[in-house]
């Protein structure tokens, strides 16, 4: 499935799928790196991350949904595909209204990886044979405004974009 969020397109299937996931990786060409995990809501964040103090808590919720990566810790519930050696998850919950009609439609839980800079005409050319499944949007997509925070971490930390002003120490 390709898939999109207000960043960039994802490249994905269900999380729970072992096939799916494989042929993911595969698409990607690099079977070692983790996979990133997509939900839609705050119940399903709080299923499969560890619960954080609740000043990073708040933090969190503010970020999710929106156009921002989280890494915390990950419960028994997490795709192990997601989990890595040292137990954490990278989790994202995109906000756009393209991205939650489709999750409302799949119902499950996604692993994937960001497509940054691929314009709607490549997708189609890029994924017409690989993909089941491509969702395309007319909505704008901003990569600029994308950042990864560590919050397994506290303060939390930007390892990609930027930390947001109001999470900053």
């Amino acid at each position: 499935v390709v898939f999109p969020t207000e960043t960039s397109y994802v490249a994905g299937g269900d999380a729970f799928n072992q096939r799916l996931v494989q042929q993911v990786r595969e698409l990607r060409q690099d079977t070692e790196n983790l996979l990133a995990f997509y939900i839609s809501s705050i119940t399903e964040f709080r299923l499969y991350s560890v619960p954080v103090v609740p000043r990073l808590r708040r933090a969190l919720e503010r970020c999710l949904p929106g156009t921002y990566g989280v890494i915390v810790r990950a419960t028994q519930a997490a795709p192990r595909v997601c989990v890595s050696q040292a137990g954490t998850i990278e989790i994202h919950m995109p906000a756009s209204q393209s991205y939650q009609m489709f999750y409302e439609a799949s119902g499950r839980p996604l692993v994937g990886f960001s497509l940054p800079r691929l314009r709607r005409e490549d997708v189609l050319e890029r994924f017409a044979e690989h993909a089941d499944l491509i969702v395309l949007t007319d909505e704008p997509m901003n990569s600029e405004s994308y950042a990864l925070l560590d919050f397994t971490q506290d303060p939390p930390v930007a390892l990609q974009g930027e930390l947001p002003k109001w999470l900053s120490p």
